[in-house]
Formats: C-alpha cells, sequence, structure tokens
C-alpha cells in the first residue's frame, strides 16, 4: 500500500487490477519497471470478476503464467456439445479445450504475484485526475485512504475495462477507439449453485446424452447471439450455469436468462457465487497505444466476439507489453509502445476480425436462421471446434464443398453466411501485413484496406 507520501513518481501507473491490469503489472515488474496498480475497489473485494470464466492452458503459456490447478481449475476436460435452439440437433466436440477457471482465485494469485515482484497496489481509489502534456499523460492524482495523493509515470497502462477511463480522455484514442455500441455488448452471467437433486441432475444429463464433465452448450435460446451453458463435475455436488446474450434487440440479458432456467428447474440449489458483466463484442481497435499510454484486455477490445472470452487475451496483452518494452529508456516512448501495438494485432488480430464477422453473422440470422444453420449441417464440428480453441479454422475440401452446396440450397441462409466467410477468410491476410514500425501514412493505408477488406456484411435477417 503507498503511504502517505503526496507526490513520487515511478514508471508505470496501471488503471484496474482485473486480471489484465495485475497481470501487465506484475510482466512489467518482473522487468525492472516501479509500478503501481490503482483500483477502485475496497481491498477485500479485489479487483476484475467474481465468478468463473473459460480460459484456454494455451493461453496461460502465452502469458508467461503457471498453468492453473485445483482449486483455481473447477472444470477441465469432457466433451462440448452444442445444440441447436430447439434442442433437435447437436454438434459434439469430444475434446474441449476450455477450462473453467474461479476468477477470484486467479485474481488473488495474480495479484500476489505482482506484489512479490515489487508492483503495488492501492484499493478504494477514486477521483482520478490526469495531468497531461499535450497528449502525453504524464501523471494522475487521487484519491485513497481519505488522503490526496499524485503520481507521475512514463507509461499509464488502462486496464479500466469497457469504458476505458484513460483512453477516452485522449483525443487521438476517443477518435481511434470509439465507445463500444449497445449492439456490440453483452450481457453475460455466470452462477455456481449447489445440486439439490442429483437423480434430477443425472435425469438432465441423459436427457443431453451428456456425461459429468461435458458442457452442455444451448445455443440461440434468446435472438442469434445467445447461448446458456451447463456443467457438472463428477461428483454432481455442484452446477454452473453460463449465460449470455445481446439485449440491444430487446431480448432477455443473461441474468434473466438464468433465473428463468433456474425458476423452472428443480434440481437446481441454492446459489454457491458468481456474477455477471457487459462484454465489449466488436472487433479489437486499431490501436492500442497512444504516446504513454497502452491498453490492454476490455479497454482495448481484447476479447474473442464469438462466445466473449476475453480473460485469456487480456493476460498475454500484459506479457506482450512488458516484452516490448523491456529496456527501453523510456517505457512511454510511441515507437516503443508500437512494438506492443504490431506484434499483438499481428499475432492474434485475424482472431478478433474473424469472429467478429461470425457473431455478427450470428445476430443477423437469429434463432430461426441459426436453427436452419444446424439443420443444413453447416455448424460442424470442424467449424466449431475452432472456435473453442479461438482459433480460424478451415475445412478439408470435401467438407467444404459440402457446405457449398448446402448454401446453395438456400440462398437465402447463404446471403448472410457466405460475406461471414469471406471475413475469416481475408482476416490473416489483413492482420499479418500490420504495419510492424509505427509509420502513420502505413497505419493509414493499413486501416483503409482493412476497412475495404473486412466490410460489414450484408445488412440483411432471414424471414422468420
Amino acid at each position: 500500500m503507498i503511504d502517505t507520501t503526496t507526490s513520487r513518481e515511478v514508471d508505470a501507473v496501471v488503471i484496474g487490477a482485473g486480471t489484465a491490469g495485475v497481470h501487465a503489472a506484475k510482466a512489467l515488474a518482473e522487468i525492472g519497471l516501479r509500478v503501481v496498480v490503482l483500483e477502485r475497489r475496497a481491498e477485500a473485494q479485489g479487483g476484475g470478476a467474481h465468478w468463473c470464466n473459460a480460459v484456454l492452458a494455451k493461453h496461460f503459456d502465452l502469458a508467461g503464467l503457471p498453468i492453473p490447478e485445483a482449486p483455481e481449475v473447477r472444470a477441465r476436460g469432457g466433451a462440448s456439445l452444442l445444440f441447436s435452439p430447439s434442442g433437435a440437433y447437436c454438434t459434439r466436440v469430444d475434446e474441449n479445450p476450455m477450462w473453467e477457471c474461479d476468477m477470484r482465485l486467479l485474481g488473488k494469485r495474480l495479484r500476489e504475484g505482482a506484489e512479490a515482484n515489487g508492483a503495488e497496489v492501492v484499493y478504494g481509489v477514486d477521483r482520478l485526475d490526469f495531468r497531461f502534456e499535450g497528449e502525453r499523460p504524464v501523471a494522475v492524482c487521487f484519491r485513497a485512504g481519505g488522503a490526496f495523493h499524485r503520481l507521475g509515470a512514463r507509461l499509464f497502462v488502462d486496464a479500466s475495462g469497457m469504458k476505458g477511463v484513460l483512453r477516452s480522455q485522449i483525443p487521438s484514442l476517443r477518435r481511434a477507439c470509439p465507445p463500444v455500441a449497445p449492439e456490440d455488448v453483452c450481457a453475460a452471467h455466470q452462477m455456481i449453485f449447489r445440486v439439490r437433486d442429483v437423480d434430477g441432475a443425472k435425469r438432465y444429463l441423459e436427457a443431453h446424452g451428456a456425461r459429468p464433465g461435458d458442457a452442455i452448450n444451448e445455443l440461440g435460446i434468446e435472438g442469434g447471439y445467445s447461448i446458456r451453458v451447463v456443467r457438472m463435475e463428477h461428483g454432481l455436488e455442484e452446477v454452473s450455469v453460463l449465460t449470455g446474450s445481446i439485449p440491444h434487440g430487446g431480448h432477455k440479458t443473461g441474468r434473466q436468462i438464468l433465473r428463468d432456467f433456474v425458476s423452472r428447474t428443480s434440481w437446481v440449489g441454492e446459489p454457491v457465487f458468481g456474477g455477471g458483466a457487459a462484454i465489449p463484442l466488436r472487433r479489437i481497435y486499431d490501436r492500442l497505444t497512444a504516446p504513454g499510454v497502452a491498453l490492454v484486455g476490455d479497454a482495448a477490445c481484447q476479447v474473442m466476439p464469438g462466445h466473449g472470452s476475453g480473460i485469456g487475451f487480456g493476460l498475454i496483452a500484459g506479457r506482450v507489453l512488458a516484452d516490448a518494452v523491456k529496456g527501453a529508456a523510456d517505457p512511454g516512448d510511441p515507437e516503443v509502445l508500437f512494438r506492443y501495438q504490431s506484434r499483438y494485432l499481428r499475432r492474434h488480430g485475424a482472431v478478433f476480425a474473424g469472429y467478429d464477422a461470425v457473431r455478427k453473422m450470428s445476430v443477423r440470422l437469429g434463432t430461426e436462421g441459426i436453427e436452419k444453420l444446424f439443420a443444413a449441417g453447416l455448424f460442424s464440428t470442424s467449424l466449431a471446434a475452432p472456435s473453442l480453441h479461438q482459433e480460424l479454422g478451415t475445412l478439408a475440401p470435401a467438407e467444404a464443398l459440402v457446405h457449398a452446396r448446402a448454401l446453395a440450397e438456400d440462398p437465402e441462409l447463404a446471403w448472410v453466411v457466405a460475406p461471414a466467410l469471406a471475413v475469416m477468410g481475408a482476416a490473416p491476410l489483413v492482420y499479418r501485413a500490420y504495419p510492424r514500425e509505427l509509420d502513420p501514412a502505413a497505419l493509414r493505408a493499413w486501416r483503409l484496406a482493412a476497412g475495404a477488406l473486412l466490410a460489414k456484411q450484408a445488412e440483411v435477417k432471414l424471414a422468420a
């Protein structure tokens, strides 16, 4: 905890103690920077999510973190069963790569790791007031512990979430990183419940052809982009229920979907823990930095839009940022920070762009269209599995031909699906061309090309 000193200089200030923020702090402290994290919540509450999220083991590796173990990991392995809205069709992915992690414990591990490497975390912060030289922030004044403090720094990391507390105050970032539109926001909720009736839970699994450890995913239940995921481990003592939707179109929120499920499911008992959040789904921003500023996590829209997973990609950002600024005399120098921006977008940008197209496609299809997608055999394991691995997949020639024929038989479906597939194909080429060095003219040219190749799909919905 910072002492009563009213003014001091450090190397980096991180805004937000969620998983992306504290891991960025840890990574920066590991390379020798003096780092302070500012968190609005009280220390007893910690920062970030207090529920469970799906994270890939490979993302921990890419972030330079040890693979989590139980009890931090609550569920791993099993199959992922993806059902159409009516339940009439099911696509099965036998090896589910997504581990269900307790964010309370992951956040605690990351905060302890940051502090062990010399980073400081200040809780109960409010009244943030940034001081600028031109557009570059050079200090922040804030209140904590009943006193006012000032921190000067050469690097500020905005990990404050979707609203981007610092991002929104910098004119160049406001232009390049507009606020997330309501139609691009997912309202998600996740809860762990006791199982009241084990026999009832077994009947639920049997009705879905599932076993303990499997994830039962019901898609399109409240608009095209919506889901309910139910997962129980072998003891059948507790059940995890995750729900999400885009309520902008008049649909129920994730919280409402979850409440409806619990109210009509007699074997689900009392809640153990959980919570919810608004998740940005738009394509990752084209700019992640400005002089003296780097964006990580939701502030950068580092969320896989296909199903709203952002924890892993936010963790990776902290490692890429630290590697980019390591050894620099000024970690906030624009050319130094551009290395983070370029490396991250060249490596991961195509996934965000490709699955943003899929997400928009699902919204336009709606519940009826998602059912048609399953019925036509287009929601195949070959296409579903890469989304769980958070990678762009490809179809073997024979299967691609089958899919092409199915689309040819339903031009209305093809009108919505084909443009999304085209974007997925173009995205890797687009992001491999992202500039390696800070060159404003090259970046403008790239953005124009990206806008053309990743153009919005036809604004068409299937007829009911």
